[in-house]
């Protein structure tokens, strides 16, 4: 979903628009598992291994995230305190 230029998604409205996205997501896995019901069940290792090593992915990936967030406010601070203890470019 792209968002437009200028609008900002908050709150209730994100919700029901991730709420949305899941429904449909949903709703299309469980027609593509009522169609392929053999290959599933023939298949149901390797579809296993699959899906563990994605959620496996999506938790390294919102570990690296949080850990940049973190490391991006430490910077923020240490600019912030930096540019404190600069003096003023005017002259005295």
């Amino acid at each position: 979903m792209a968002a437009t230029p200028g609008v900002s998604l908050t709150g209730d409205r994100a919700i029901r628009l991730a709420l949305l996205d899941a429904l449909t997501a949903g709703a299309g896995l469980g027609y593509l598992a009522h169609q392929y019901r053999e290959a599933l069940v023939a298949n149901s290792t390797a579809i296993g291994l699959g899906l563990l090593c994605a959620l496996a992915l999506a938790g390294l990936i919102r570990v690296m995230a949080r850990a940049l967030r973190r490391a991006n406010s430490r910077v923020e601070t240490i600019f912030a305190e930096e540019l404190r203890k600069k003096p003023s470019p005017r002259r005295r």
